[in-house]
């Protein structure tokens, strides 16, 4: 099917003036006499007009220089007399070039301040006859003198004026040629005859360039939500082959015009190319949204330049002189007057109707090039995404924009300017008002691509889309994802993971995304691939048997249900009228744990990588044709519409985990604002976090917690619940504190920050105090906030990680400064990485003074057989914490099971900390020497009332130091007492093992924490099955969302050293 550009006309910003300069006449009349006068004469460039206010081989100023200058002496009647070649040199005869910083304020040719800051201008003096003349300089035509082609066209002021230039395509720079006449200084200087009746006489000329230069900046603040431009190049089309020296120059190939029959035109000229390829995300490097609204190059070294709306709007003046500085590279041309014409604007009488309908970008077409065939028009090459529902769509565009010194009826490109073009994106990107001109493909269907879910297990988000019919009538409606990841999108070279089981297309059961609602959270079936095959997850029809589609302007909801009555989630269909139909299709993450032995998780995992899926769509016809978004069926047979040039399945990303931050801790009596700035690691090696764009609008709001706590601000906004951005902004805002509270009170909020258009969602929980409490409103246990130091001390802080403890034993805690990484910054982890301290350890402290060294093996562990019939189930005792005991199996089982309790995993800022921090080794490491920094760890919260806790997992990430680290190989193993999270792994995987795990395979070095129960809980056929007995402690893993009884054997029953947290008696 055929398939064009859309065509548009730009909407620009105009800075444009055309009045004369003129000064009094002193010595211009009267009569000359006889003698002769030494003439001191000034070339002075006109400096460039300013009008309409690549990669480009041409810089802005690349046209400026005097390189070579001729002056030509001529009588009143415009015969020639003489001509002087000037070189450079102080003397008669010669010129001397030098620097105007002293020009007037405003142009020469208009009322505006010029375009250029200064100019170069020559002087010389010449030795002429009193006279009547008309004098001429040339600059940079060294051959006039010489070439045969000149030698007849010099012998009078017309001819030198009608010398034909040819534009040279291939060195820009050598369309430099330039034209004035002299005038007496301070006579009338639109008047070409200069009297020479004095012995000095002091002579100007204003020369003005043949050429004249365009620059180009974008605006997308008119642009709605959910509207993308990623810019590709801007060219300059039909620029004139040539150009008359000095005068006016109008290019016409018709004969039977009244106009003269003049040149010809260059279909292309110079480009500036912004960008290549078909990646069209945050990372193209010129792309326009609402949020991140101009955009300007600047030249090949230094590319181009984007400017987030709100600085943009607070210095649009500055902006504007960068945009189109001087020496920013443009696109030149010669001079090509067109005149007026009809009104460029594409509905000039806002009637809502297209004044020249049609696609017009033919010749043959009645209001091609908007009826002006030889004008000189800039091309904007684009590709456009507006993913807002009920305008889906996506493909190339292109803007066009007839040069002339206005945007309405002049055409006319006229020589020594510089136009500042701005286009100013409008609407959709597509919309009538820009004058589209484009054929949807008929039947076919629109999707947006990409499009994002959240990183979140259990959640959801709706994927517009536009059918459009032909005139036929849709019977059904289908979906079957076709790839589903369980692994990291296009990772950096150097990350490792099981690429040998991330298969494009093939095991789709083990990736994140379902097109049914996620009804278990935790998969216990024994086969990914028989549950999501049993249960449909990867397939669905959305109009049930009977149902019938809504009338034109109606929108009807549409509902399935599995075997046991759960609803799968409900579609909307909305009828538009003209055969297009819009509709809404649910799609979801997965459960937080498909079969918890594989590891396979509906959360993502990575915090540097996207996950990828993509889902085929067909419609049916009562008909029995069929159309997809691919063009091909199911079994990848061509339909109706395969030959839609945009034909293409939509790609679903689940979104980067976002970790920093996830939670803002303060005390009682501090109510310090926070700064809260989203940010993701752009790799997983990296060592800073880097802010990120919302693929969409962003809203962030106070989602659940103690009233009035806390507001939401930004720098332009007060105090409110809700706050939020436009399209392409970054997720930036304050939390404000709303006072202070008694020791014994706690404060709680829960923010919701919903991005990418609303579809992805990330919590950050908020606690004020530190008060023990339940999390079940005055029903459950009441939990400590801080962690264990010493048998007799908590740790000062929410955030700080505490001691380890091997258990039973409070007697030797382990101090905190010991659990470091062998290297800073931690990254780039290999199994040789870890180097085991468990010598050289140090037995923690209440005031953290005074520390004694004590190794691994000289701290005592625990002696029980937990294996008999009957074994024992001994317990912790000697804790001095008034009113406390340490948490035990039932404490962590009822947050388990909790239906309103819920687990987050990221980093918690402090007392100390005012903003979101930047590199990992902040981020993460908070000790109790270093409290401005950040904390990872677990945040268990209820999703009622915004109650929070949190369990740190240390500053290295590893709240775990094992005895046995043989498991997994021992030639990889660190010895006793090593510094790890993971249990039965010291190096990646064997093969067979991560075919299985692939989640897995890295298993060693990922981060987490172990905490003690208060007691060996034997727990012989507990209900909940085999994973909860024999627990001796609770699992924090920080990479896979896991929140889970420990087991005795992963403990080596007792002899590890772990964290631990203490409850109110």
């Amino acid at each position: 099917m055929k398939r064009n550009f859309l065509t548009y006309i730009l909407l620009c910003i105009l800075l444009l003036g055309s009045a004369a300069c003129q000064d009094d006449p002193l010595y211009n009349g009267g009569e000359t006499g006889e003698g002769e006068s030494l003439i001191s004469a000034t070339v002075k460039f006109k400096p460039l007009t300013p009008a309409l206010n690549g990669n480009t081989r041409t810089a802005g100023n690349v046209i400026k220089n005097i390189e070579d200058l001729c002056v030509l002496l001529y009588n009143e009647k415009g015969e020639l007399l003489k001509t002087y070649p000037l070189t450079k040199g102080t003397g008669e005869g010669q010129y001397q070039l030098s620097e105007d910083k002293d020009r007037p304020d405003n142009n020469p040719d208009s009322n505006l301040p010029p375009a250029e800051a200064q100019t170069p201008h020559a002087d010389f003096k010449l030795k002429i006859p009193y006279g009547r003349y008309r004098i001429y300089a040339v600059a940079n035509m060294e051959d006039l003198l010489t070439n045969d082609d000149y030698s007849e066209a010099i012998k009078t002021a017309d001819g030198l004026k009608s010398i034909s230039l040819q534009w040279d395509k291939d060195e820009v720079a050598n369309n430099n040629q330039m034209f004035g006449y002299f005038t007496v200084t301070g006579s009338v200087q639109n008047d070409e005859v200069a009297v020479i009746n004095r012995a000095s006489v002091k002579l100007h000329a204003w020369i003005r360039r043949a050429a004249s230069k365009v620059t180009i900046a974008y605006d997308g603040s008119d642009l709605h939500e959910n509207v993308f431009i990623y810019l590709k190049s801007v060219t300059i089309k039909d620029i004139p082959t040539e150009c008359y020296l000095g005068k006016k120059s109008t290019i016409n190939t018709n004969p039977n015009d009244d106009i003269e029959d003049y040149g010809g035109l260059m279909a292309d000229g110079e480009s500036i190319t912004y960008a290549e390829g078909t990646n069209y995300d945050e990372h193209w490097p010129a792309r326009i949204t609402k949020g991140q609204s101009y955009y300007y190059y600047i030249d090949n070294a230094q590319k181009g330049v984007s400017v987030a709306k709100a600085e943009y709007d607070s210095k649009k003046a500055e902006y504007a002189k960068l945009a189109h500085g001087e020496t920013n590279e443009a696109l030149f041309f010669y001079e090509n007057m067109q005149g007026e014409g009809k009104d460029k604007r594409q509905d000039a009488n806002d009637d809502k109707e297209l004044d020249a309908p049609g696609l017009n970008n033919k010749p043959g077409d009645k209001y091609y090039k908007d009826q002006k065939p030889y004008g000189t028009y800039i091309e904007v090459q684009a590709y456009y995404v507006s993913n807002i529902d009920g305008r889906v769509g996506n493909g190339d565009i292109i803007y066009r924009f007839m040069l002339g010194k206005d945007v309405y009826k002049d055409y006319n490109a006229e020589r020594n300017h510089h136009y500042k073009l701005t286009l100013k994106f409008n609407k959709y990107a597509n919309d009538v008002d820009w004058h589209i001109e484009y054929e949807e493909p008929e039947p076919g269907i629109e999707v947006p691509n990409p499009y994002y879910i959240s990183y979140l297990y259990n959640h959801s988000m709706m994927l517009p889309l536009k059918i459009r019919t032909g005139g036929q009538k849709i019977k059904q409606i289908e979906a079957r994802i076709l790839d589903n990841r369980w692994g990291p999108n296009e990772p950096a070279s150097d990350f490792v993971y099981w690429k040998k089981m991330d298969l494009a297309y093939q095991n789709q059961w083990n990736g994140f995304l379902s097109l049914r609602q996620t009804k278990d959270l935790n998969v216990t079936t024994s086969s990914n691939e028989t549950y999501y095959k049993e249960n449909k997850r990867g397939e669905r029809e959305y109009i049930p048997n009977g149902e019938t589609l809504p009338i034109p302007g109606e929108s009807k909801e549409y509902e399935t249900f599995d075997n046991q009555g759960n609803s799968d989630g409900k579609c909307i269909v909305r009828n538009e009228g003209d055969s297009v139909f819009h509709v809404q299709l649910p799609m979801y993450t997965r459960a937080k744990q498909l079969i918890k032995t594989t590891g396979y998780t509906g959360n993502n995992p990575y915090v540097a990588y996207q996950r990828r899926s993509e889902v085929k769509i067909v419609v049916t016809f009562t008909n029995g044709s069929k159309i997809s978004t691919d063009g091909t069926d199911f079994s990848g047979n061509p339909l109706l519409n395969e030959d839609n040039k945009n034909n293409q399945n939509p790609i679903i990303y689940q979104v980067r985990r976002i970790v920093n931050p996830k939670g803002v801790w303060r005390s009682h009596d501090n109510d310090k604002d926070f700064h809260v700035q989203l940010k993701r690691l752009p790799k997983e090696n990296a060592e800073r976090f880097e802010t990120f764009t919302s693929e969409g609008p962003w809203k962030a709001y106070v989602y659940c917690g103690t009233d009035n706590f806390i507001k939401l601000s930004d720098e332009t906004r007060a105090s409110t619940d809700t706050i939020g951005g436009e399209t392409g902004s970054t997720i930036d805002f304050r939390i404000k504190f709303n006072g202070t509270c008694s020791p014994q009170e706690n404060r709680y909020a829960i923010i919701q920050v919903e991005y990418h258009n609303y579809t992805c969602y990330h919590l950050i929980f908020v606690r004020q105090g530190d008060a023990p409490d339940d999390l079940f409103d005055g029903t459950g246990t009441k939990w400590h906030a801080h962690n264990l130091r010493t048998s007799s001390k908590e740790t000062d802080s929410p955030l700080e990680e505490g001691s380890l403890f091997k258990f039973l034993n409070l007697a030797q805690p382990i101090d905190a400064m010991c659990n470091k990484n062998s290297e800073t910054p931690w990254i780039e982890i290999t199994p040789d990485k870890f180097k085991n301290n468990a010598d050289k350890l140090l037995i923690a402290t209440d005031n953290t003074e005074n520390k004694q060294e004590i190794t691994w093996s000289a701290i005592t562990p625990p002696d029980f057989n937990p294996w008999g019939d009957t074994p024992p189930e001994p317990a912790f005792d000697n804790l001095e914490i008034h009113n406390a005991r340490i948490a035990s199996f039932e404490d962590f089982l009822n947050l388990y099971q909790g239906e309103d309790i819920a687990e987050g995993y990221g980093v918690l800022y402090g007392d100390e900390s005012q903003e979101t921090l930047n590199h990992i080794t902040e981020v993460y490491g908070y000790d109790y020497e270093n409290t401005r920094r950040g904390m990872r760890g677990c945040f268990v919260y209820n999703k009622k009332n915004g109650k929070n806790l949190f369990f740190p997992i240390g500053a290295s990430g590893y709240g775990h130091r094992k005895q046995d680290d043989t498991k997994g190989g021992n030639s990889n193993s660190k010895g006793p007492g090593i510094l790890r999270y993971a249990s039965y792994q010291n190096a990646f995987l064997p093969d067979a093992t991560a075919n299985n795990t692939p989640l897995f395979y890295d298993i060693y070095m990922r981060p987490g924490a172990v905490y003690w129960l208060n007691k060996y809980s034997r727990n012989k056929g507990h209900s909940m099955g085999l994973d909860f007995e024999y627990v001796i402690g609770w699992d924090f893993n920080y990479f896979t969302f896991d929140f889970f009884p420990y087991g005795v054997s992963a403990a080596n029953t007792g002899k590890d050293a772990c964290f631990i947290r203490c409850v109110e008696k």
